[in-house]
């Protein structure tokens, strides 16, 4: 049985396709979309060795944004995560950048995004770093949102940052307290003018493509003025409650990372004589006002299909005591160091005893066997002994 969304994609797709240009590595997400967990995925077929019940299990597609797969992806990454984990509290930051960015930004996804993520990660670092605040290196994850609500663009980075640090000379672990431990109006503007700073270096070394909304700015005035109006205003960067156990963070985080443009619980209907889709949003700018918005189904995909991000491009990076060079050895000495400090260190992990799967028969409690199987993206079809 397809999910709402995929519904949607696979009835819509000649549509998608004729009106729609998209480009060879989205074709190929709306094709996984169409075909996750269907026969054109290949799979295996059990059958019940008392009753003779036979059943067709069929393969996920994997993509990053299919919204049927990630699941099972969350919950490995949340698995690997709670390793790196540290006993202190966390802190959710967002970083927001100004709307008039945005048809630059989109028409330069893979430099701007790493500008986005360079600029950020950034600011929170070298900030820490002074000592009029932490005096010491924090561990941060990041990951690229590039939706709003009503699915129209907009970039965001959600950063998790421990709530503490490694001073330089690696002899202490410095917790902070329990607010943020940076001004928030301050890491705003730093983050304006790293972001600004490193966004005047691509556009001077020819990086940039501009799109025609966007022409003018090959010119030198129009390019002066439109910086300076993005300087003149206030970039939002925000701050939420930190979290309380090295689990609940990374639960939280792992809904973050694994989440696509909009899930099936907020689809409330596809009307295929119509053509509409209808589905639940939040809208900020109204007390937080949960509202219904319907859209043309072409519409609705054509939005899903724009946070379709570049093919191998990182959404997920890690900075800080969580960089990818030497990691474990630095969370070692940082979990030695609050172990002298007297903090005892909580096991995120929960031990399971791994039992091989058997599936059970649902007619008559018998155990299930595999008769037959077929590769990854293999057709997979009832074999007529089956």
């Amino acid at each position: 049985m397809l999910n709402k969304i995929q519904e949607i994609f696979t009835s819509m797709k000649n549509k998608i396709l004729s009106s729609i240009p998209l480009s060879c590595h989205k074709q190929k997400t709306l094709e996984d979309i169409c075909s996750c967990r269907t026969p054109q995925m290949g799979g295996f077929i059990e059958r019940c060795g008392t009753c003779g019940e036979t059943v067709a299990h069929f393969h996920s597609c994997g993509n990053r944004n299919c919204p049927v797969c990630q699941g099972a992806q969350q919950a490995k990454w949340v698995d690997k995560q709670l390793d790196n984990t540290l006993p202190v509290p966390y802190f959710h930051v967002v970083f927001t950048l100004p709307g008039e960015l945005n048809p630059l930004v989109f028409a330069n996804q893979k430099v701007l995004y790493g500008v986005f993520f360079k600029a950020a990660s950034e600011t929170i670092l070298e900030m820490s770093a002074d000592k009029k605040h932490l005096g010491a290196q924090p561990g941060l994850t990041s990951v690229l949102h590039t939706w709003g609500q009503n699915l129209q663009f907009h970039p965001h980075l959600h950063f998790i940052v421990t709530g503490g640090g490694l001073s330089s000379n690696k002899l202490e672990f410095r917790q902070s307290s329990k607010k943020f431990f940076l001004p928030v109006k301050a890491v705003s503007k730093k983050f304006r003018g790293k972001f600004l700073f490193y966004l005047k270096q691509k556009f001077e070394s020819g990086e940039l493509f501009l799109p025609k909304s966007e022409i003018e700015l090959s010119f030198d005035e129009p390019r002066r003025i439109f910086f300076k109006n993005l300087y003149a205003k206030d970039w939002v960067v925000y701050t939420k409650k930190p979290f309380k156990t090295p689990l609940q963070v990374i639960r939280y985080l792992g809904r973050y990372t694994h989440r696509v443009a909009i899930s099936d619980s907020r689809v409330i209907c596809f009307d295929p004589s119509s053509e509409t889709v209808s589905f639940k949003w939040k809208d900020y700018k109204d007390n937080n006002q949960m509202k219904v918005m319907t859209l043309s189904a072409v519409e609705f995909c054509r939005r899903f299909m724009l946070h379709v991000l570049p093919e191998g491009f990182v959404k997920i990076r890690h900075y800080g005591l969580l960089g990818n060079r030497n990691r474990d050895q630095r969370l070692t000495l940082c979990r030695r160091l609050l172990e002298k400090a007297g903090l005892v260190i909580p096991s995120a992990k929960h031990e399971k005893e791994l039992k091989p799967i058997q599936h059970i028969c649902t007619c008559c409690g018998g155990l299930m066997e595999v008769i037959f199987s077929t590769p990854h993206r293999q057709l997979l079809n009832f074999p007529s002994s089956a």
